[in-house]
Parts: C-alpha cells; structure tokens; sequence
C-alpha cells in the first residue's frame, strides 16, 4: 500500500489495472496456449509499460514543479533529500509496473513452452 500511495493512488490504479490485465491474459495463454492468443498479451504488455512511463512522468514532473514552487523546501539546507524522496517516490510505477509485466512473462513463457510441445515438429 505504500507503494501505491508513493506513486499517486490514481497514476498507480492504472499500473496495477494494465498489469493485471496483462498477468491474467498470460495466465489464460498458459492455460490454452493458441498463437493467436499471444498477441493480447503482447499488446496489453505494451499498454502497461506506456502506462507505467506516464505514472513515472507524472511523478517526476510533479517533483521537478512541486519542489521549487515551495519556498520552504527550495531554500532548504535538505533539498537534496527532499529531491531524492520524491524522486524515489517517481520509481513507485516502474518497480510496481515491471515487476508486473516480469511475472506475467514469465508465466506466458510456459504457455510459449506448452504451444512448442503441442505444434508438430516442434520441440
């Protein structure tokens, strides 16, 4: 939850949805591998990273316009740490995004594995 929060709830709903989409179409490869099949996952694929990189661009635009437009934290003796959390924060998508689409590959590589076996002359 504090990945989520750290990256902006709505920004990070959207991660999460595309990454879940993304994960369940693999899931449903794997289960009943079909070639045609393997494009929905590549394209919801492609959706979440272009998801993940708005969420991130979203996060780091908010921390290059936040940071100066605040007297307080600009003209503090912390503002390295202060950029440095918020550019930590901006990584919240990508590590939430990737690890989604790395898990989702990883399962479609079975149903890639189980598709091989069923093709003749394949191994």
């Amino acid at each position: 939850m504090d990945l989520m929060i750290a990256g902006g709830i709505v920004p990070m709903s959207f991660v999460l949805l595309f990454g879940g989409l993304t994960f369940a179409a693999a899931v449903r490869f794997a289960q009943r591998p079909r070639t045609e099949s393997i494009g929905m996952v590549r394209g919801l694929s492609i959706a979440t990273v272009f998801t993940t990189l708005s969420a991130m661009a979203g996060a780091l635009g908010a921390v290059f316009t936040k940071v100066p437009s605040t007297p307080a934290w600009a003209e503090s003796p912390d503002l390295p740490l202060i950029v440095m959390t918020g550019l930590g924060e901006a990584l919240s998508a990508p590590v939430l995004g990737f690890s989604l689409l790395s898990l989702a590959w990883l399962v479609a590589a079975v149903g890639v594995r189980r598709l091989g076996a069923l093709e003749p002359g394949t191994a």
